[in-house]
């Protein structure tokens, strides 16, 4: 857009000079504004290449604007099931690539069903189906329109979002800095190499069921899906070198966890038929929680539980979310107890 702008500029600096009835006055007013050093006693031939460059810098500048920076508009979503409540996005945290885009704000906060006593996730699943009714009259309305995603959020929601808008095309994501408290979208690249790793730590003959333990931040013990989940059943662990705390920062990073989850369900699947329930046990953040609900597919895959960790509650894993399933929200709620 910026390119489209001076080149308007030279057309109008070469038209002062062909033209000498404002030359003066527009070739002074490009001077001071462009630093261009047009003299005001130049000859009418020398507008000739300031106007043709002026055009052609006019014309990249349209290309380049229709290729991204001002097309469509950036949907800024708010997840939130947590008080106190988490910021708003600020315009100066946008993707650079974004920020001539209209902004609009959409708020899903669940917290007034998530800190009362007792919790009611059905309550807050309900509220979360008009995220995606709302993001998908976006996309037919605006076919070039851009999602971010951001907030302090319950780790089933977090999946059920992601899985609910899975082919959204472009979704910038956004992280808490802890020591400054302001949002941040994630590096673009590869970063750290975090040596992730998906293995079958139970592999029985027949199993009834499926468990991933997912470990990007902490570690979960396999004793804690023993406890909600009859047996026989297959387990996949999918961790990290070393599990903890901001670990995740680029892109690249996302991606490679998503990809060896997105594995586990299709082997999964192809493995075992789509009779065994996949459950699912998380610890991570709420960009990679989001981005591999994205990984599931609704048509595809088994049915997925994901699990929300209370240290409080007996058991620790208290209630999931089938996320597979898109309605009645009471239905989709699963509540544990021990076996």
């Amino acid at each position: 857009m910026r390119i489209g702008i001076t080149g308007g500029a030279l057309v109008l600096a070469g038209l002062a000079v062909i033209s000498p009835g404002v030359k003066d006055a527009l070739l002074a007013l490009a001077n001071n504004t462009y630093n261009l050093g047009l003299s005001l006693d130049a000859p009418w031939w020398i507008g000739l290449p300031l106007v043709s460059l002026g055009l052609l810098l006019f014309i990249l500048g349209f290309v380049t604007d229709r290729s991204g920076t001002n097309k469509g508009q950036f949907v800024a979503i708010r997840h939130q099931s947590f008080q106190p409540l988490a910021a708003n996005l600020p315009k100066e945290a946008m993707p650079r690539r974004m920020q001539r885009r209209k902004i609009q704000v959409y708020d899903c906060d669940l917290s007034s069903f998530m800190n009362s006593q007792p919790v009611d996730p059905a309550g807050a699943v309900r509220l979360q189906e008009k995220l995606a009714q709302h993001i998908a009259g976006v996309r037919r309305s605006d076919h070039d329109a851009a999602l971010g995603y951001y907030g302090i959020v319950h780790i089933p929601f977090q999946f059920l979002a992601g899985c609910s808008i899975s082919t959204y095309p472009e979704v910038a994501l956004f992280e808490l800095n802890r020591n400054t408290n302001q949002w941040h979208e994630l590096n673009t690249g590869d970063g750290t190499n975090l040596k992730p790793k998906l293995i079958r730590s139970i592999d029985p003959a027949n199993p009834t069921a499926a468990v991933i333990r997912i470990e990007i931040s902490y570690p979960i013990s396999p004793a804690e899906p023993a406890k909600l989940i009859q047996g026989p059943y297959r387990e996949y662990a999918l961790r990290i070198e070393a599990p903890g705390i901001d670990k995740i920062s680029h892109y690249g990073q996302v991606h490679t966890v998503s990809k060896l989850f997105r594995e586990a369900l299709d082997e999964i699947h192809n493995e075992l038929g789509n009779a065994p329930i996949v459950h699912v046990f998380y610890s991570g953040p709420v960009s990679l929680g989001f981005s591999l609900g994205r990984q599931i597919s609704r048509t595809i895959h088994n049915r997925v539980f994901v699990y929300n960790y209370t240290s409080q509650s007996n058991p620790a894993y208290a209630w999931g979310i089938d996320v597979t399933r898109d309605s009645p929200p009471h239905e989709m709620v699963v509540w544990t107890r021990l076996v």
